[in-house]
């Protein structure tokens, strides 16, 4: 009942208020689309961007790599954000200068006439553009396309920034290494390294043969000694055997030939004897010839003490030499190598540069629109009259609840009959009472809808 009760009410307010609500309505309506065929048309011009990776990744060198492009994935959901970034916004801005009222020339302005967002793929973009001229919609759209698509390949290849930088490195590289090859030249005029090597040579040769002679002279000495010792055990006086006599003759014969570099030969002809000589001369002989085979091995042995500190500072001296020039020919080859991997590097990056392709390409640009995007007439008058239907259902509401409380306020049981006769007595007479009655009856009416109950009593009415 208290349902039903309810929407009796409610059909009843709706009822007694449809003029008000319907009047509302009509007025919001054509409110509406009084507004929206005053709003000049506006055209939108839409361009595609679409995200892609490069077919092929440039290497000419191997020692300065680039990061393969699979392995630094495209930001496509920063894409759309990357679109209204001030900078590219100023730009299309200033190319389009002439074109734009002073107010869409501001930042905010020309905001507010473009939108950015991502298509069904994340990888395409549609860059918008509106405006109420068809063909300057389309130039935006088209311009900002263009614009965009230059700074999110500059900003993510960098080619621009890299090609500066290794044109700097390349220069300072090739610099260093002029540098290390004319370090190289002028050591080698000085380089006493040839010079040291022949004279070490020298005095290494000369050791050699004092060591070969003075071995040489051992087994000489050692032989001489042996023959000494065989002749010992003959008689002193006795004549020398022929074979003794040439063995004493040979070692006399090796001797001499330790101390020439030409070597000295012995032709015997004949079966006589060589010398008148006795055992104990021979054996004399023999022992003055150790004798001066030992002074002469002393003196070799001098000989080769004095060449052991030549030969050592000389070799310092070489290596020396040589510590310097690996170090110079280092650093000219490691300049060598660093200038050659920039150069190639730069090239690389030249090559890079003038490739078309990038993160980003432009897949489509902007048509001219041909049909306007807005104002919506249709749209606009029924979202008037829906607003209209809500406002008017308000205001009577409003009017409802204020005539409510009049007539309460003056049907209320606290009119006495004295009040009423003060009112009969007021300057406003009859009137006055009159209008309390009405108040009173129309209180009734609604108190007996809504199931109360306000009257005054009769005999104070009538008092």
């Amino acid at each position: 009942m208290d349902e039903e009760s309810e929407v009796e009410r409610m059909m009843s307010f709706l009822i007694r208020h449809w003029k008000w609500i319907a009047g509302w309505t009509m007025l919001a309506a054509v409110a509406a689309l009084i507004i929206s065929l005053i709003v000049p048309p506006q055209y939108e011009a839409t361009a595609l961007i679409a995200a892609a990776h490069q077919r092929y990744q440039l290497q000419f060198d191997p020692r300065i790599p680039t990061v393969p492009d699979a392995q630094t994935p495209q930001p496509t959901r920063a894409l759309p954000e990357l679109a209204m970034a001030d900078s590219v916004l100023n730009g299309v801005i200033g190319q389009l200068h002439g074109q734009l009222t002073p107010d869409d020339r501001t930042l905010a302005n020309f905001e507010r006439r473009l939108s950015a967002r991502a298509g069904a793929d994340p990888s395409l973009i549609r860059l918008s553009a509106r405006s109420e001229d068809p063909q300057q919609a389309q130039t935006i759209a088209n311009t900002w396309a263009k614009d965009y698509v230059a700074y999110v390949n500059d900003l993510y290849q960098q080619a621009a920034s890299d090609e500066a930088f290794f044109v700097t490195q390349t220069a300072e590289a090739r610099s260093t290494l002029e540098t290390a090859e004319q370090a190289l030249i002028d050591y080698q005029g000085r380089n006493p390294g040839a010079v040291i090597d022949a004279q070490l040579a020298s005095k290494q040769a000369a050791l050699t043969n004092y060591l070969s002679n003075n071995r040489t002279i051992t087994l000489i000495i050692q032989d001489a000694r042996s023959l000494q010792q065989q002749l010992a055990r003959q008689k002193p006086d006795s004549s020398t055997a022929l074979a003794d006599e040439l063995a004493a003759l040979y070692l006399q014969v090796d001797a001499l030939n330790s101390q020439t570099t030409v070597p000295i030969q012995l032709q015997i002809g004949g079966s006589g004897p060589l010398a008148t000589r006795t055992t104990s001369e021979q054996a004399s002989l023999l022992g003055t010839l150790v004798d001066v085979l030992q002074e002469k091995s002393k003196e070799i042995d001098q000989q080769i003490t004095a060449l052991g500190p030549d030969i050592l500072a000389l070799q310092q001296q070489q290596q020396q030499a040589q510590v310097e020039l690996d170090r110079l020919t280092r650093d000219r080859d490691v300049a060598r190598d660093t200038f050659q991997a920039l150069a190639r590097k730069l090239d690389e990056v030249k090559v890079g540069t003038r490739e078309d392709t990038g993160p980003v390409q432009l897949a489509s640009e902007a048509a001219l629109p041909t049909e306007p995007i807005g104002p919506r007439k249709a749209v606009n008058t029924l979202l008037g009259a829906i607003i209209g239907l809500v406002l008017g259902i308000g205001a009577a509401y409003l009017k409802d609840m204020a005539w409510h409380t009049t007539a309460r306020r003056m049907a209320a049981p606290a009119i006495t009959g004295a009040q009423v006769e003060r009112l009969r007595t007021s300057p406003e007479g009859e009137g006055a009472v009159e209008t309390v009655e009405m108040g009173l009856a129309r209180s009734r009416q609604n108190d007996g809808e809504h199931g109360g109950e306000a009257k005054v009593s009769e005999p104070e009415r009538h008092s």
